[in-house]
């Protein structure tokens, strides 16, 4: 990824820019604002950091130029204790986060890492085609387990009251929770996610809500707490259920009252945040071991949405190996590659463990293995060839396009459930996931069973 680096202390740049080099930066460095300001309008960038105090166009006034130049850069700002509140205000925003100095390098390239991580899944979402926020709805997919996801999905968005979304990993928590906030009034406010795995218990107050200088041992500078930076918008809580039973009566507190006291301060800070949490685990198995508490179950589950497993949507594979393919041949420059049928046939029928996460990995592996226009069985990974790596057999003489192919595997894999319940179509639909109308349309001319 490039990295714009705005930054007048050389004592500061430097360090900066080496280290997030070492880290896989592609870094462009600059001393003032007005440079800075130039290398964007030449050129893109995936992340801008800025120092707010700048010669020439403050950090400030940078960040909201470059809203309008590269609306889809993330900007993180670096600033002097007596600015974090301007930092914090640009935050609300639509900067991404700000870092107060003096800081450590390890935890500046901690917090980039972060902001990689988010660009990178949003990139690998819009390479399948899914493009939160868009007008067209970036939950696709055809089956009758989808189409219930997207009503939960769409009566969130309309309400503004706590939403918990439960299901396996890689079934797409984090997409549901942006695509409510993106579809909410609350659009175009913060969005912040938190991983509540990543924080230690000791440091799940300031994380959350903040801290004051000197408020406990290593606190040396002042920090702005998520609730706070996610005021007027949507705090989302990736694996809630990782919580201690300490850090769940806290945050029961916060979401009662709306306000807080950050770390070592006696101020109140009021916020109007809404709250989205996920987890993969069962909650309600966890309240009865004693490891969750109830009431902030019930206080988190207001609207609860179940992600489903990719196995139980088995009629959005096809459409969804489409559209990853053409959204990955598109990023990296080269034809949508076809499969061959022996490639298509392991993609509609493994269950995929890892869901929509790993049926993504596992097509940038193949068209990175591919290298050619032509995916084949040996280009999947091992556990979707169902063998150790045995040969596969002999691609045909003649290649059919990605759309043709995976037609002709899905009326297959249907023809397959059809015989298995004795041709009732009724049964066959609910087994796929599809209304019987698009059971019928797949199938014009083939005999109907009596149901």
């Amino acid at each position: 990824m490039r990295l714009l680096l705005a930054e007048d202390d050389r004592l500061v740049r430097i360090p900066v820019r080496d280290a997030l080099r070492a880290a896989g930066l592609d870094v462009t460095e600059c001393a003032d604002g007005s440079a800075a300001l130039r290398a964007a309008e030449a050129e893109a960038f995936d992340i801008v950091l800025s120092d707010i105090l700048l010669p020439g166009l403050d950090g400030i006034a940078l960040f909201r130029r470059l809203r309008s130049i590269q609306p889809d850069a993330a900007v993180m700002l670096m600033t002097a204790h007596a600015d974090a509140a301007d930092a914090a205000t640009v935050t609300r925003e639509g900067a991404r986060d700000y870092i107060v100095k003096p800081f450590e390098i390890e935890e500046l390239v901690l917090r980039i890492g972060r902001v990689r991580e988010e660009l990178d899944f949003r990139r690998r979402m819009e390479a399948g085609g899914v493009h939160p926020g868009a007008s067209g709805h970036p939950i696709r997919g055809v089956s009758s387990a989808v189409k219930r996801l997207l009503e939960g999905v769409e009566a969130a968005a309309a309400s503004d009251v706590s939403v918990l979304l439960t299901g396996e990993t890689g079934t797409g928590k984090d997409l549901c929770a942006r695509v409510i906030h993106a579809r909410s009034r609350r659009a175009g406010r913060p969005f912040v996610a938190v991983n509540c795995a990543a924080i230690p218990e000791s440091l799940f107050e300031a994380e959350l809500f903040g801290h004051e200088k000197g408020a406990f041992t290593g606190a040396d500078r002042k920090r702005i707490g998520r609730f706070e930076v996610a005021d007027g918008g949507t705090l989302f809580l990736d694996e809630v259920a990782e919580l201690s039973l300490g850090a769940q009566v806290k945050l029961l507190r916060v979401l009662e009252a709306r306000s807080f006291e950050p770390v070592g301060s006696s101020r109140t800070v009021e916020v109007d945040v809404r709250v989205i949490a996920a987890t993969n685990r069962d909650l309600q198995a966890e309240i009865a071991r004693g490891s969750f508490r109830s009431d902030l179950f019930y206080r988190l589950n207001v609207i609860d949405i179940t992600t489903p497993p990719l196995r139980a949507r088995r009629a959005d594979i096809p459409g969804l190996v489409r559209d990853f393919l053409v959204g990955i041949a598109a990023r990296q420059g080269r034809p949508v590659p076809a499969l061959d049928p022996a490639a298509v046939a392991a993609l509609t029928t493994y269950d995929f463990p890892g869901n929509v996460r790993e049926l993504l990995h596992a097509l940038e592996r193949a068209v990175a293995m591919a290298r050619g226009d032509v995916i084949r069985l040996s280009h999947l990974p091992p556990a979707l060839r169902g063998d150790a790596g045995e040969p596969e057999e002999e691609l045909p003489d003649t290649i059919q396009p990605l759309a043709k192919a995976v037609e002709e595997f899905e009326l297959q894999y249907i023809r397959r459930v059809l015989a298995k319940v004795g041709g009732h179509r009724g049964r066959a639909a609910d087994l796929l996931g599809i209304s019987r109308k698009g059971l019928w349309l797949r199938l014009r001319e083939e005999p109907e069973a009596e149901d």
